[in-house]
């Protein structure tokens, strides 16, 4: 392969040989992928054994021969990529190394041209942005202790890929007190027993009743709201938990007139509960405040 043209004119050539065989052949894998004299394939080896396909092929042209090279403890390489297939018979990646690779890199004080020392580098971040390698999905989440009440959550959680972190309430930020002024409750984030004021004030004054519980409320019943009504039912001060806690205080609520239960209405950790302690779980009312973070 001297000339430029070479790759190119084997590609063609292999691309050709490849409709051939595809048209002219009982067999032929669905899975088949190639990069210039590479393939990767999957057999179904009650169809046709390996050996037997590999035979035809190299009986096409004598000056063509292929080699293969079989699953080995469930696993084959493919160029870069090490394929593994996992007890679930999915298909797993890694990066694949030769057995004889050293992992050794031209030194930084060596007497080489800068570009020879950088080309390792460029490869490896190369391989890094451009192969699809499995990855760890799995997510920590922290709780509070609570023995008889965090007693069993783990293996719920670990179904949807969340590890538990569990801490304990004796915090140093809670023996040393809060230092800092205190802040007026309407100028915290969290959940409010009437959220979104001015929104449904101004379907109130439009007479968008429909589109807010509250506006129809208010509409119906001739009721006054202003702001000095709001209530903190809550202090919320991380975002990620908004919609739980608001979904818990409307679960928890015996009067509220919400249409629904919330961000996260059919969570299975809400049926653990108290109701003596919270009241009884109201999921029947109709009208109600649409809870949510301000």
């Amino acid at each position: 392969m001297g000339n430029s043209l070479s790759p190119f004119i084997a590609n063609l050539f292999m691309s050709k040989f490849e409709t051939e065989i595809k048209d002219k052949f009982e067999y032929f894998p669905r899975v088949w992928f190639r990069y210039v004299d590479d393939i990767f394939a999957v057999f179904d080896t009650k169809a046709i054994s390996l050996d037997n396909f590999v035979a035809k092929l190299n009986n096409r042209f004598p000056t063509i021969k292929f080699t293969y090279e079989g699953e080995h403890n469930e696993q084959l390489p493919f160029l870069d990529v090490l394929v593994i297939r996992n007890s679930e018979n999915k298909l797993e990646f890694d990066v694949y190394r030769k057995e004889t690779a050293t992992l050794r890199y031209i030194p930084n004080d060596s007497h080489r041209p800068f570009q020879h020392k950088m080309a390792s580098f460029n490869f490896l971040i190369h391989r890094l942005f451009n192969f699809s390698l499995n990855t760890d999905n799995s997510k920590f989440a922290s709780l509070r202790y609570e023995p008889e009440f965090t007693r069993g959550l783990d293996k719920i959680f670990k179904n949807i890929n969340i590890n538990l972190v569990y801490n304990s309430k004796n915090k140093l930020q809670t023996l040393l007190g809060k230092p800092k002024d205190k802040i007026n409750n309407n100028e915290k984030s969290g959940i409010y027993e009437y959220t979104k004021f001015k929104e449904h004030m101004a379907h109130l004054k439009y007479g968008r009743t429909e589109k807010s519980c509250v506006a129809q409320h208010a509409f119906d019943n001739n009721h006054r709201i202003d702001i000095n009504n709001l209530k903190l039912i809550r202090n919320v001060t991380n975002s990620r938990q908004l919609d739980a806690f608001e979904s818990l205080e409307i679960i928890k609520c015996n009067n509220s007139m919400n249409e629904d239960n919330g961000p996260i209405p059919t969570s299975p950790l809400f049926a653990l509960i108290n109701k003596d302690s919270y009241g009884s779980v109201n999921r029947g009312n109709k009208f109600g405040i649409n809870s949510a973070s301000v």
